[in-house]
């Protein structure tokens, strides 16, 4: 996967309805096209649900691995915050440029070391993880 196919995955996570298209493009700041070739490619292997000229969704598979990325994201942001003394802004914004760098295993022990935090500094939930998604079907 690509990480623009990440990031999609993500603001349809974070969004309260499915997004069409163009919405998804105005988000991301991303052409209209290119986010149509990622819905595209998502939808092949069954990351989201689409029909042409509506919403698109996520699959049950699109939630879950969406949900793995953004437990990375929040738990490289308290990394950052706690570890380098960036400020709650700058943790965040950072922490979501490289998080898809980092493997499920050095994420679980940043879970870790910080006794399984429920909260990032940002204030957003973390999610529990029993079992890293990723390890599995990325």
């Amino acid at each position: 996967m690509l990480d623009l196919d990440y990031r999609v995955l993500k603001e349809i996570y974070r969004s309260s309805k499915p997004l069409k298209v163009g919405e998804v493009a105005k988000l991301l700041r991303v052409p209209h096209s290119t986010i149509g070739s990622c819905i595209k490619r998502l939808e092949e292997i069954e990351y989201v649900i689409y029909e042409r000229y509506k919403p698109v969704s996520l699959s049950k598979k699109g939630e879950d691995l969406a949900a793995e990325l953004t437990r990375h994201a929040r738990l490289l942001e308290l990394l950052l915050y706690n570890e380098l003394n960036l400020n709650k802004e700058k943790a965040h914004n950072e922490s979501e440029k490289f998080h898809l760098l980092f493997s499920c295993n050095t994420i679980n022990k940043i879970c870790e070391k910080y006794g399984h935090p429920k909260y990032c500094p940002c204030g957003e939930k973390i999610l529990d993880s029993t079992e890293c998604y990723c390890n599995n079907r990325i």
